[in-house]
């Protein structure tokens, strides 16, 4: 028998439409022609997305998952509802696929740095110690490179294919089409470290100026535009001769971290370092006249535009008050910051992160590298592979079926956002999520160019491309070399 785990998406579709429209009354950036678009798509479908499993029963066994500690949104340990609904969801999940299959899922936390050494340590002994680890995404990469983990080509029931597998994660994680890590609705918080834009409303009102939602739909929410946005918002309120962020009244354009700027803005623009061959094998190609513009143009919006560009730790936290506080027109950050927000006393929206132009096909969302990823360690025997693959098919298709509706239109849609039209804005923000193996694996040399330049207001892009020309080819050659020395396992 395969088990049925469907989701209807259409009505996902349907309750946002229906959201929106409810919302007419009240917001005056929805149109009667929005409200008719809307009622228009609440026909129901009945597509049902089925997981390719056989029927099989595993009594007595345990499903054994490591997790980091502070991501326990992806699985969750407590042994009850909360009525919190994402937790709820997830605790109803992992009940499902215990009872469907006659398993125990045993949950086990250590420190986020320490949880790749003990995935190390358990292969290096040989012992047969997890199905399933969490891991971050960068720091957890060279996992991959040092023989540690399966590729899920060899878990038989995973079928990557599946809408509960992220679609572009191969450009960032596979080689050879042999995939050592994923993303999906198995991991709620990926959806979390999506990157995004905030906008002041009330400081957009002050300016007299148009809320840049009908911009994102019609497809011309572009770096220029916010250029045109934050040229001369900068100001020096206090009248004291300086613009500084330590004071009570001085505003900003924008304001942002030099973790996350550099990297949502250049990707958002279609920036990519890293390609593949028709073999599946990376390479370093920069496109130098394309970076060259797209670098240009977040220039001169981060620097030019005197923004607001924190790149100390300590003063971190600066980045999200100023908005916070009502002194910054734009923030940059990732989705969960808005959970910072919710006190704000200022009215804000959320937006994709601009593309480069109009002729951009779609608006593409940077995933940072804090978001969790899972792997299968190398230690689980060929024996044992059905019944993993299939716990963790499974456990994807339903967390599709029942945790991403909840977190996509509870958590996300109503929680974190305050109008119908933002809440729509998240739809733009995670359909397209891009993953580079430049900044996946290369991420403190050319991964990090943008960052690295913006520090040192440097706008050296040919350059600082060329020069690490031997260096990438170096250090990709070595991945693929150990991702070769993996596969022949």
């Amino acid at each position: 028998m395969k088990k049925a785990l469907c989701l209807m998406i259409a009505a996902v579709t349907a309750l946002s439409a229906f959201m929106f429209a409810g919302c007419a009354e009240t917001n005056t950036e929805t149109t009667a022609a929005d409200i008719t678009t809307a009622e228009a798509t609440t026909e129901p479908e009945t597509t049902e997305i089925l997981p390719e499993l056989p029927d099989v029963r595993y009594d007595g066994r345990v499903f054994r998952v490591l997790l980091p500690d502070g991501m326990d949104s992806d699985v969750y340990t407590e042994d009850h509802e909360t009525s919190e609904p994402v937790h709820d969801a997830v605790f109803k999940r992992n009940k499902t696929i215990e009872d469907m299959y006659g398993i125990k899922l045993i949950v086990m936390k250590d420190d986020l740095g320490a949880v790749n050494n003990r995935i190390r340590m358990s292969v290096k002994a040989g012992t047969d110690d997890y199905d399933l680890c969490y891991t971050q995404m960068v720091s957890g990469a060279s996992l991959a490179q040092s023989n540690c983990v399966l590729p899920f080509e060899k878990l038989p029931y995973v079928d990557l294919s599946k809408p509960w597998w992220d679609k572009d994660i191969g450009n960032g994680f596979s080689i050879r089409n042999n995939l050592m890590m994923v993303n999906g609705d198995l991991s709620p918080s990926g959806f979390a470290a999506t990157s995004a834009m905030y906008f002041n409303k009330t400081m957009f009102d002050k300016r007299d100026l148009e809320y840049p939602y009908r911009l994102v739909k019609d497809g011309k929410w572009t770096l220029d535009k916010l250029y045109e946005y934050t040229k001369d918002a900068t100001a020096d309120v206090d009248g004291d001769g300086k613009i500084s962020a330590d004071g009570k009244d001085d505003v900003f354009g924008f304001s942002t971290w030099y973790l996350d700027a550099p990297y949502s803005l250049y990707y958002a623009a279609g920036g990519m370092l890293v390609f593949k061959d028709a073999d599946d094998v990376p390479y370093y190609d920069p496109n130098v006249e394309r970076d060259t513009k797209i670098y240009g143009k977040i220039y001169d919006i981060i620097i030019t535009n005197n923004a607001y560009f924190e790149t100390s730790l300590p003063k971190f936290p600066n980045v999200s008050k100023l908005f916070f506080d009502g002194r910054a027109l734009f923030l940059d950050a990732k989705l969960d910051t808005a959970e910072e927000l919710r006190e704000m006393d200022d009215d804000y929206g959320i937006i994709p992160v601009p593309k480069l132009d109009e002729f951009q096909d779609e608006y593409k969302s940077f995933v940072n590298g804090a978001a969790n990823m899972i792997c299968v360690p190398v230690t689980v025997k060929p024996a044992d592979r059905e019944y993993v693959s299939v716990i963790i098919e499974d456990m994807a298709a339903e967390a599709y079926k029942t945790v991403t509706p909840v977190l996509y239109e509870t958590y996300l849609k109503r929680k974190v956002t305050r109008d119908a039209e933002s809440a729509e804005m998240i739809d733009y923000i995670v359909r397209n999520r891009v993953f580079d193996m430049a900044y996946v694996n290369i991420n403190e040399s050319i991964g990090s160019y943008v960052r690295d330049l913006l520090v040192k207001k440097s706008t050296d892009v040919s350059s600082t491309l060329k020069k690490y020309k031997n260096s990438a080819k170096k250090k990709i050659e070595g991945i693929v070399k150990a991702f070769d020395k993996s596969l022949s396992k």
